[in-house]
């Protein structure tokens, strides 16, 4: 007899390494864990069966289209709809359930379905087409029959075939991905590069020494990619970590300064605001609920 997909609860860890779980827009309003930003440190691809929410993903409103698939990468502070009715599926996985070796780590870090190449803050919202329904069905079904030696590894496959095919769809739908080569290459590896050492270390220098490379074919290089200078995308990546824990931990800010490489707090308040327009703890205060008025993306 096939069980029902629990409902979501978002821990903090995920016994397997994965699950799929359901949600609807009155869980979203009844659960205490649901009714504000949240953070997870693990992957989600969420398919959405019924209604039109408006899913915030890092501050950022994705609208969402009935029947589609959003992938939603570790890490990230996500808000579900507290208004609009829906319903939906969920996977979660660990980065070391998807694979155990770096090779595969890297794969999933720099994904094009996870991780915003362009540098538009969107997110991808991939129609769910047959072929896909049909894989999400096999990982269903597998996932509530009894474990063996065998099921680890097949969920793996699967999962791995589902994400393949997704980025497949995300061509076919006309949806912009960046051209291997050179320049392309080196963004990669300065965005993967940036993601391990940008609380510590924001300069443009310590990343073209780290590289192999000069300021002026770095930043030739992400000028071409997406219009932006080495120092912009530092400053960026530092801002959304900054705008998570804000809303996230509800730590002080000057710990989150600290955090964050700044030995003094003033420092991080005028780069904050320099940034934002308004001070650390305005922001804070300002995100008791989600931005209205904000431009949606789909």
């Amino acid at each position: 007899m096939k069980l029902p997909i629990r409902k979501v609860v978002f821990d903090e860890k995920i016994p397997f390494g994965f699950e799929i779980l359901s949600l609807d827009s009155a869980d979203a309003r009844s659960k205490e864990n649901l009714r504000a930003p949240h953070r997870a440190s693990f992957y989600l691809i969420i398919w959405f069966q019924k209604g039109t929410p408006v899913h915030i993903v890092d501050f950022n409103p994705v609208a969402v289209k009935p029947g589609s698939f959003l992938f939603i990468r570790k890490d990230a502070v996500q808000f579900f709809d507290q208004t609009n009715d829906f319903t939906s599926r969920i996977i979660l996985f660990t980065e070391d359930f998807y694979g155990s070796t770096e090779q595969d780590h890297q794969a999933l870090n720099t994904s094009p379905l996870f991780i915003d190449l362009l540098g538009n803050g969107g997110h991808i919202n991939i129609a769910a087409t047959p072929r896909l329904k049909e894989l999400w069905t096999l990982l269903e079904n597998e996932v509530i029959v009894e474990a063996d030696s065998i099921q680890p590894a097949l969920l793996q496959k699967l999962l791995s075939s589902f994400l393949l095919l997704s980025e497949r769809e995300r061509l076919k739908q006309g949806i912009p991905v960046i051209s291997r080569g050179a320049q392309a290459d080196l963004f990669m590896a300065f965005k993967s590069l940036l993601e391990i050492d940008f609380k510590t270390e924001k300069t443009v220098g310590y990343y073209t020494e780290k590289l192999f490379v000069s300021d002026k074919v770095l930043t030739h290089a992400l000028n071409a990619m997406i219009g932006k200078t080495p120092k912009q995308v530092i400053d960026e990546r530092v801002i959304l970590e900054a705008k998570r824990l804000l809303v996230h931990n509800r730590i002080a800010v000057k710990s989150i300064a600290l955090s964050l490489g700044f030995e003094e707090p003033t420092n991080f308040n005028k780069f904050f605001k320099k940034h934002c327009g308004k001070t650390p703890v305005e922001f804070r205060l300002g995100y008791s609920e989600p931005p209205k008025g904000a431009k949606v993306s789909s």
